[in-house]
C-alpha cells in the first residue's frame, strides 16, 4: 500500500509539473502576463454593511420601506 501511495504521489507531482508548464507555455503564446493567481481580497461582509447602520440611514430606510410598492421598484430599477 505505501508503494502504491508513493507512486500515486510522484504521478500527482510529474502531472502538476506538466500542468504548469502548459499554463506558462499558453500565457506566453497569447501574450499574457507569466505570473503567479492573485487571489482578489475582498472586505468582509460586515465591514461592507456597517454604513446601513449609521443613525443618518435609519430615517431613510424607514420612509423608504413605507412607500408604496411601485414606487420602491422604480427606485430599485434606477438605482442599479
Amino acid at each position: 500500500m505505501k508503494e502504491f501511495l508513493t507512486q500515486l504521489q510522484e504521478t500527482d507531482a510529474l502531472l502538476g509539473e506538466t500542468a504548469q508548464k502548459r499554463v506558462r507555455e499558453y500565457q506566453l503564446l497569447n501574450g499574457m502576463p507569466v505570473e503567479t493567481y492573485k487571489f482578489p481580497t475582498y472586505k468582509s461582509a460586515e465591514e461592507q454593511k456597517v454604513w446601513v447602520h449609521h443613525w443618518w440611514v435609519r430615517p431613510l430606510r424607514f420612509i423608504y420601506r413605507h412607500l408604496p410598492q411601485g414606487i420602491r421598484s422604480h427606485i430599485k430599477r434606477v438605482a442599479t
